[in-house]
């Protein structure tokens, strides 16, 4: 993974991000008008065990909640209103991310050449190299690969002391988008049909369909 100044590549994607009916829906942080599009919930945080059994369907279990596509993690706990910082909010856990990359990589004609986009205001670190605006936020882009980003340990490459997931990543030819909405709770993957049933069949992953128009803002779960 390496810095790259080529911000040119990253115009594309924010004009598919409109926002007709608000930033809380799915294409408003995805990009729209993709073929399908899967909401991956971030494993809760426990401090043992692998990520693979930290699972929103165990809480949700145990207080008598409803999972279903647009669940929310604090409405799971009961809150009522939105509070922050319950759960990994902002950041995919990298063994996740690693998991993706292999169905990532056989989804696009350029598995080689991928772009990460790191939030300048969201590592923490400062990233030497030259910003550009998509959407509403400000990043900072870095060359990468599907094949990469399977085996954690690209942080240091770019100066982070860990790995530090991306808050926007795509292909070359922009096959696919894996977007983590800084305020979100979960991670959208829009791209080919295909590409969204497998990770919505693959039981390591607690994944539900949606579309570009859903609601994940806290009062989109009108059940729980």
């Amino acid at each position: 993974m390496q810095i790259t100044n080529d911000v040119e590549r990253a115009t594309w994607l924010g004009p598919r991000m409109y926002r007709l009916k608000g930033w809380a829906r799915v294409g408003s942080v995805a990009g729209h008008d993709f073929e399908a599009y899967a909401r991956i919930l971030h494993p809760r945080p426990t401090g043992a065990g692998t990520w693979e059994h930290r699972r929103w369907a165990d809480v949700a279990a145990t207080a008598d909640k409803v999972m279903h596509p647009l669940v929310q993690w604090e409405r799971l706990l009961g809150h009522d209103e939105p509070r922050g910082g319950t759960s990994d909010v902002g950041y995919l856990d990298p063994q996740v991310l690693a998991a993706l990359a292999p169905p990532l990589g056989r989804a696009t004609t350029t598995p080689g050449d991928a772009l990460a986009a790191y939030w300048v205001g969201g590592t923490g670190q400062v990233l030497t190299g030259r910003s550009v605006t998509i959407d509403r936020y400000d990043y900072v882009l870095a060359q990468t690969d599907t094949a990469e980003l399977a085996e954690p340990g690209w942080g240091p490459h770019i100066g982070f002391r860990t790995d530090e997931p991306p808050q926007l990543l795509w292909p070359e030819d922009h096959a696919w988008v894996l977007a983590t909405e800084i305020d979100w709770d979960s991670t959208i993957v829009a791209g080919p049909r295909e590409l969204v049933h497998v990770i919505l069949t693959d039981g390591r992953f607690e994944a539900y369909p949606v579309d570009e128009d859903s609601d994940l803002s806290w009062n989109g779960d009108t059940i729980n």
